[in-house]
C-alpha cells in the first residue's frame, strides 16, 4: 500500500495555528494557565507549532 502525504494546509490556516499556539504558551507564560492544564496547553500549543511547520 502506497501512502502519498501531501500538504493540506493553507498560508491562512498556518498563521493561524502559529497565532493560537503563541497565545497558548503566552497564557502559559503569564500564568493564566497552571498546574495540569499548563502542561496540556503546552502539548497542544506544541502540536499547532508542528502542523503550521509541516503543513499536513
Amino acid at each position: 500500500m502506497h501512502m502519498d502525504w501531501q500538504r493540506n494546509l493553507g498560508s491562512i490556516d498556518r498563521i493561524v495555528r502559529t497565532v493560537i499556539g503563541l497565545l497558548i504558551i503566552g497564557l502559559v507564560l503569564l500564568k493564566v494557565l497552571t498546574g495540569i492544564w499548563a502542561v496540556l496547553a503546552v502539548l497542544f500549543a506544541v502540536v499547532q507549532f508542528a502542523e503550521a511547520l509541516f503543513a499536513y
